[in-house]
């Protein structure tokens, strides 16, 4: 186990809870993404300290939360916890500044010419996408707080059409909070893309990086966290073939392909194998890498970005 909640870490949940009443709820475990069921522990704190068991698939690599919310928790947290505890100082206008600032349009400069209109599927403010506008391209936004919603409503773009097809559907930093991602981005594939569309998902990739900074990403809105070969092999499955990506968090897929098993469960292999292999370094004993690993222990307040990398999400 890389990270194991203690007594030491008890005085931090008043200051840091993540979820108040949290033992009034329900929780469950399931399945990974790929199906699997064998797991090994990676976590059982967040990096606001609350527990939190987190951990490694066997068969693809992902790391999820496990046991995790039940759809009516999921509801309920979303419904009255998540937006007071995570954006209570956050305006619309403020978070449709930062959002802009990084903005995702670039990353689609040379297909541009391949789609018309655009839907930002739980986009916030609509910042990330609102320079599409200004490219001439129709964008409308999917959000389900209505501040924020209302804020990019008054300002040039348009509500989802729930009858309509996008060319482009963008998926940013949302995946991670879904209960059962597999269904869902299959729903957003059925309903919202047009057939052969693109869809862009960003997520953080925790391959990226060494295990010892797993931790920062760690908190208890998130279920999933996906290495890049387990991604593309989720997606692969739901029929999504690659066209690009950054490298860092952003992937763009063509849908309405035909489902290749094999190519799925290859690279499903090579996730479960990198996740491994992460791990293990880290098991390794040596005061160095200890030393290293305390810099990024300390525990975080709700709105402070993931040190080193400010283009994860919340």
């Amino acid at each position: 186990m890389l990270f194991d909640i203690n007594k030491t870490n008890y005085k931090y949940r008043e200051e840091f809870d993540e979820f108040p009443d949290i033992e009034k709820h329900t929780f469950e475990f399931t399945k990974c993404t790929c199906g699997g069921t064998e797991a090994t522990v990676v976590s059982t704190v967040s990096r606001h300290r609350n527990f939190l068991p987190i951990v490694a698939c066997e068969t693809c690599g992902t790391l999820r939360a496990n046991p995790y919310f039940t759809d009516e928790t999921a509801a309920y947290y979303y419904r009255n916890v998540y937006g007071n505890v995570k954006r209570t100082d956050r305006s619309p206008q403020q978070l449709f500044r930062e959002q802009r600032a990084l903005s995702i349009v670039p990353f689609f400069s040379d297909v541009m010419e391949q789609f018309q209109t655009v839907l930002d599927y739980g986009g916030g403010a609509g910042g990330k996408t609102a320079d599409f506008i200004e490219a001439g391209k129709e964008l409308s936004l999917h959000e389900v707080e209505n501040n924020y919603s209302q804020y990019a409503y008054e300002n040039g773009i348009k509500p989802h059409a729930p009858s309509k097809r996008y060319d482009l559907v963008v998926v940013s930093h949302v995946i991670e909070h879904m209960i059962d991602p597999v269904k869902e981005m299959g729903e957003i594939i059925d309903s919202c893309c047009a057939p052969d569309g693109l869809l862009l998902v960003a997520t953080p990739i925790i391959d990226r990086q060494r295990a010892r900074q797993w931790l920062q990403h760690f908190h208890i809105s998130h279920k999933y966290y996906f290495t890049e070969d387990a991604l593309i092999g989720m997606m692969a499955g739901l029929g999504c073939t690659l066209v690009k990506q950054n490298n860092a968090d952003s992937f763009l897929f063509r849908v309405g392909g035909t489902v290749d098993q094999e190519k799925v469960a290859r690279h499903y292999r090579a996730g479960a194998a990198k996740t491994r292999a992460a791990i293990m370094r880290e098991l390794k004993p040596g005061l160095k890498k200890v030393l290293s690993s305390l810099k990024f222990w300390r525990p975080q307040p709700h709105n402070q970005a993931a040190p080193r990398t400010p283009e994860l999400s919340p």
